[in-house]
């Protein structure tokens, strides 16, 4: 069970941190792959492989957080042993969120850091249709916009037409998120951006008010996907972030670097 959920990690291996990350809407594990190979000795990046993704495209989707949740919670539990942490990106924060919110350790120790990327903060996003509205055409029209799937896959109409239910549910995931009103995480969080994606950095800076702990945005060139292009620097940041002792402790300043 662990195989499929977290195909890319280390357990023979002594490790300081583990790092969970979370796809884009439609997108698998495999995008973060090469992200292990920029990790330093000690912090285990494991991409998480949700059903319906990749190499599990013939399981049912998830299109509720609450359920993905209960599951999560069972199939990390062996490898909440170690300090962990969560990222996602655009849909993948949403899910991001609420693993910081939902999943402890044994013991009861919880995430000690969040890291999100190319996601306005919740009730900041633009208001769009509901996911189950969208015609398929209008699901195509969105991933053209955003960039990110490749080539090969759009190109193809069988990979398409595997691709788009993929896309709708994950659409659905996030849409069935529900915050209480004040809910606040105790550990620091985060944001990272792409300087020309639409997301403004008004919606990126308001992550800071789930937080009580530390807040950071960090801003990279390019789009709505800047971050295949800068994987390197971006494993780089979330290395130092695990690393800087008051990123545990007190709350910094919401700033922004460019």
């Amino acid at each position: 069970m662990l195989d499929k959920w977290v195909p890319y990690r280390s357990e023979k291996t002594a490790v300081d941190w583990r790092v969970f990350g979370f796809p884009h809407a439609a997108g698998s594990a495999a995008f973060y792959r090469s992200w292990r190979d920029h990790a330093p000795p000690g912090i285990d990046f494991c991409p998480i492989e949700l059903p319906g993704h990749g190499g599990r495209m013939d399981e049912m989707p998830f299109t509720n957080l609450a359920a993905l949740m209960i599951n999560l919670q069972a199939v990390l539990q062996p490898l909440l042993t170690v300090p962990f942490a969560f990222f996602g990106h655009s849909t993948g924060a949403c899910i991001a969120l609420d693993a910081a919110r939902m999943l402890r350790a044994a013991d009861g120790r919880s995430a000690a850091h969040l890291f999100v990327s190319g996601r306005a903060a919740p009730g900041h996003a633009i208001k769009e249709r509901s996911s189950q509205s969208l015609s398929d055409d209008e699901l195509l029209a969105l991933l053209i916009r955003h960039g990110g799937t490749p080539a090969i896959v759009m190109e193809r109409a069988e990979l398409m037409a595997a691709v788009l239910p993929t896309l709708r549910a994950d659409l659905a995931l996030a849409e069935s998120r529900r915050l209480e009103a004040g809910a606040r995480l105790s550990c620091s969080i985060t944001v990272f951006g792409g300087a020309h994606d639409a997301i403004d950095r008004t919606a990126l800076r308001a992550w800071s008010g789930f937080t009580t702990g530390a807040f950071r945005v960090r801003m990279f060139p390019g789009g709505h996907f800047y971050l295949a292009e800068m994987d390197e620097a971006l494993i780089g940041e979330i290395v130092e972030a695990l690393r800087r002792p008051e990123g545990l402790r007190g709350r910094q300043s919401a700033g922004v670097d460019a």
